[in-house]
């Protein structure tokens, strides 16, 4: 045993403000977009600060938010601000459920033609070949793409992606009931894919043969699902000797999120039981719910203005069902939009954010929370 570990004195507490800017940088990169732009920025007003620099959004994930919370927050302007904030300097974004054309108008719009890694995911038919055949002729840099469960994208997309990113190596094109017509199409004009993943379409043993043709560098073929491909004779010999990494249409698919329910009906069936529940919560709630009191608190800094209108802009992005909230912003909501009394009540409501985030941990919180409906 050490004793002089127990005659030590009490460990001083690290107190995360101290820290570098550089390292507090790295250490919020680690966390999602999503908890960045609806917790971690309204921490204190340095984070804040580092939360407005550049490098931090080269990458934006936008993924596994959950069903929840894509009904309860309005993703697509959040990510709009996400991309604003970078300046330009994007090169990897990936989106789930609320994907649109416009939305990837906006990436192009907004200077991000250095991305290199795009990912569209459950987005259904918010995405189409209209949208992207406009974008991708601006990422000349694009080198992996992945569109799964985007059922109004086909050929005519895979043909202008081809064209407009010659750089373009991993391609995984999944659940969207592709044919030998894409197939062909990944043939033609997508020569220099080395990863491709075809999961759960439609295409038969001709389609493959194309892809084999026409792709001579590629390494990775996954054709889990794939099951009008015989993958017998000749050709199962093909792909051996062609391919280092092959998954056949009946290879287990443990590693692949989407081979369950994944689909817009099971979406917006869960979206419905979803809405009902919160629906009869809230009537619950309203029975029961009395005059909630506000603690007040005293703005310790001054902020600048332009600071408080971040906050403003991002807040109001985010549609919160909890009571208390809409309570405080009811009074404020009312008449013009740029009354004194309308901005210091929400002052008050993101300087009552910061000391509850700056002192209780994100569990805490939101029992904290959930206790004042």
């Amino acid at each position: 045993m050490d004793y002089q570990s127990i005659n030590a004195g009490p460990v001083k507490k690290l107190n995360w403000l101290d820290l570098p800017h550089d390292l507090t940088l790295m250490i919020i990169g680690k966390l999602t977009t999503f908890e960045i732009l609806t917790s971690t920025q309204f921490v204190c007003p340095k984070w804040q600060r580092i939360c407005m620099d550049p490098l931090l959004w080269r990458t934006i994930s936008m993924c596994h938010i959950g069903i929840r919370n894509s009904v309860d927050y309005k993703l697509e302007k959040m990510c709009r601000h996400a991309i604003d904030r970078s300046c330009g300097q994007l090169i990897d974004i990936s989106i789930e459920y609320f994907g649109t054309d416009n939305l990837l108008k906006y990436i192009i719009d907004s200077g991000c033609h250095k991305l290199r890694h795009l990912r569209l995911v459950q987005c259904f038919y918010g995405i189409s070949d209209k949208g992207l055949c406009e974008i991708v002729e601006k990422l000349p840099l694009l080198e992996e793409l992945d569109i799964t469960l985007c059922s109004r994208v086909s050929s005519i997309a895979i043909e202008a992606i081809g064209r407009g990113c010659p750089l373009l190596k991993s391609f995984k094109y999944n659940n969207n009931g592709g044919d030998n017509e894409e197939a062909l199409a990944i043939a033609q004009n997508m020569s220099n894919l080395h990863h491709l993943q075809l999961v759960r379409n439609y295409f038969d043993d001709s389609g493959l043969s194309a892809i084999l043709d026409g792709c001579p560098h590629l390494e990775s073929l996954d054709l889990r699902l794939c099951h009008d491909v015989e993958l017998e004779g000749e050709l199962r010999t093909r792909c051996d000797e062609q391919l280092k990494d092959l998954r056949d249409p009946n290879a287990p698919l443990d590693d692949f999120k989407f081979c369950g329910l994944c689909f817009e009906i099971a979406y917006d069936d869960a979206v419905f039981d979803y809405l009902n529940e919160k629906r009869v919560q809230e009537q619950e709630y309203s029975e029961i719910a009395s005059d909630d009191t506000i603690y007040e608190y005293q703005e310790k800094e001054n902020l600048d203005e332009a600071d408080w209108e971040e906050k403003y802009a991002i807040w109001e992005s985010i549609k919160n069902p909890r009571l208390w909230y809409k309570r405080l912003i009811r009074g404020s909501s009312r008449g013009k939009k740029n009354n004194a009394k309308s901005k210091e009540k929400k002052k008050l409501l993101f300087i009552n954010l910061q000391n509850l985030l700056s002192s209780q941990s994100h569990h805490t919180l939101k029992s904290f929370l959930m206790s004042k409906i």
